[in-house]
């Protein structure tokens, strides 16, 4: 028999032979008798008491408390009513509607204007027609612009 054959039990260091089967308990080469005990001890050992739960503190829920919007007395009412009307400028819609108008009439005119220049073929009133046609059309869109203006900011 060689050495290297031969095995010996860390627990009771009897010698482990080569046919012999040799067992490994926690990390050390046992032979079989030793492996038997050693397990068995293990499974007898009293497991320790598992550590008692933590308290739980019941869980407290918060219910929402409605509040009462704070409306305003008769009185404010009356001041914030007014105060948006102040706020508004009806100079702006004013002028926005002037200017739709005597754009419409600009317009009316540059169209009347093309229509004679091109039936009497005058070159030179075409071109004062397409000015007033054009003219017309940038007065109705300033006046549009200004109506919206005043419509949407205080």
């Amino acid at each position: 028999m060689h050495l290297i054959d031969i095995e010996i039990c860390s627990n009771c260091g009897r010698e482990i032979g080569r046919l012999e089967q040799a067992y490994v308990f926690e990390g050390q080469i046992v032979c079989s008798e030793c492996d038997n005990a050693l397990r068995a001890s293990q499974i007898a050992e009293p497991v320790e008491p598992p550590e008692p739960p933590i308290e739980q503190k019941p869980i407290q829920t918060v219910e929402p408390q409605f509040e009462e919007p704070d409306l305003p007395r008769p009185d404010e009412q009356e001041n914030n009513t007014h105060s948006g009307d102040v706020d508004r400028h009806p100079g702006f819609i004013i002028i926005g509607v002037i200017l739709c108008i005597l754009g419409c009439l600009l317009t009316g005119l540059g169209l009347i204007g093309l229509l004679v220049c091109f039936l009497a073929g005058i070159p030179i009133g075409i071109l004062a027609a397409g000015l007033f046609l054009i003219l017309g059309i940038l007065i109705i869109i300033s006046g549009i612009a200004a109506i919206i203006i005043a419509a949407t900011f205080r």
